[in-house]
């Protein structure tokens, strides 16, 4: 007779104030029940190797539509709206803007404005660093990648912040209309004169320019395909860069000894940087759609359920990572989940990963240990929203203001 996931009641995981508390549920899951179902067509996986089978089985669970529930025009998907044969192949083509000597061109900008930003926090008694650091670093060094003049990011993040806080995430429209040139008239002109910008042959090189100098099945992007991939690398890392720095920015304002050992020890913030986002991984689970009957751990699915991969339950797995809930620096190569991982392993991962040790670098470079702390009244609220996890705020103050 074959296994049955365990019925779980009570448990929303559109429930922000649910789905970024889960670490005491999801390790009692881990300990017996592995696999839940908490709703007629919806699992929770809560351990490490039951969350990679899946990912690594795109044409078994798929991720067409991702959150969207109604059928999107194929030109209109995401990477992260695709499922092979098309995914793999458009996903080949925008790796040729995330090589890895072009990320890493990127360090000495990140780096720049990353002692800009906390040098102008030092220079003041009080700071609010989501607002001033955590969000800013990350959408100026996409931005930059993209080729987006500096003097237009406000106005380009100001529309991704109304994409992402509009229907269209969930029914690719708004009352405006469909899809993004339906929807935001004003940002689809804007990107399609980016776009034609970077068909001169003095085009600076850019991630814009290598799209659109790239061909998919033997022909150049069309306008829509090329439009739809400026979204998605503006949008796609927006919130979760930010919660990344906020989450580590977090935990070191609230443990000195860790911020005095990566101070004495540089050397340890690449590791640091990653034990966060395992620790404290920006999205808490992503879903995947079950494309065949099938079986995982003995327990049949059916073709129309979806899988919730739980990388906070994951990333914390016994069976992975020994003392799971303490923050080591000797875990070795990265095995969390925070990236999601297999054929939809978050494409900027790479730039992630810069941004995080430029901002710690500049940090703990700047601060000593309990030179800046969490504002006596501060109150941690984590951001509002049911997939992600990090600090809506994080008010601090400066024990001796520096002016440089």
């Amino acid at each position: 007779m074959a296994a049955a996931a365990t019925e779980v009641q009570g448990i929303d995981l559109f429930d922000y104030r649910q789905s970024q508390t889960m670490h005491d549920v999801t390790r009692a899951w881990r300990a017996s029940t592995p696999i839940v179902r908490l709703g007629p067509k919806l699992l929770y996986l809560a351990r490490w190797h039951d969350c990679w089978e899946v990912l690594r089985d795109p044409h078994t669970f798929g991720n067409a539509n991702g959150f969207k529930v109604v059928d999107i025009p194929e030109e209109e998907r995401s990477l992260g709206e695709m499922d092979p044969p098309r995914h793999p192949a458009l996903r080949r083509v925008m790796r040729t803007g995330f090589t890895r000597n072009f990320v890493a061109g990127q360090r000495e900008y990140a780096r720049v404005r990353a002692d800009a930003l906390v040098a102008a926090i030092a220079a003041q008694p009080k700071a609010e660093l989501v607002s001033e650091l955590c969000d800013r670093l990350p959408n100026d060094v996409s931005l930059h990648m993209l080729g987006v003049p500096e003097a237009d990011s406000h106005r380009i993040i100001e529309w991704a912040k109304e994409l992402l806080h509009s229907d269209w995430t969930w029914k690719h429209e708004t009352d405006r209309g469909f899809g993004i040139v339906g929807s935001f008239p004003e940002f689809s002109a804007y990107l399609d004169e980016l776009v034609d910008e970077r068909r001169r042959p003095d085009a600076p090189d850019d991630v814009i320019s290598r799209l659109v100098k790239s061909e998919f099945e033997g022909k150049p992007l069309t306008r829509t395909v090329l439009r739809t991939l400026c979204v998605q690398l503006i949008v796609g890392g927006f919130s979760t860069g930010t919660n990344m720095l906020g989450n580590l920015f977090y935990r070191l304002l609230r443990e000195p000894a860790l911020h005095a050992r990566i101070k004495s020890e540089p050397a340890l913030i690449p590791a640091a940087v990653d034990e966060s986002l395992r620790l404290d991984p920006p999205v808490v689970f992503i879903l995947r759609n079950v494309m065949r009957d099938t079986t995982l751990r003995g327990i049949p699915l059916a073709q129309g359920e979806r899988l919730a991969l739980g990388i906070l339950s994951a990333n914390r797995d016994e069976e992975i990572f020994p003392d799971p809930d303490a923050f080591r620096f000797d875990r070795g190569a990265a095995q969390h989940l925070a990236f999601g991982g297999g054929a939809h392993l978050c494409i900027g991962a790479s730039t992630a990963r810069l941004v995080g040790c430029e901002a710690l670098r500049a940090f703990v470079a700047r601060f000593e240990p309990g030179e800046i702390a969490l504002a006596p009244d501060y109150r941690y609220h984590g951001v509002p929203v049911f997939l992600e996890h990090g600090p809506e705020r994080l008010d601090v103050e400066i024990a001796r203001p520096t002016r440089h």
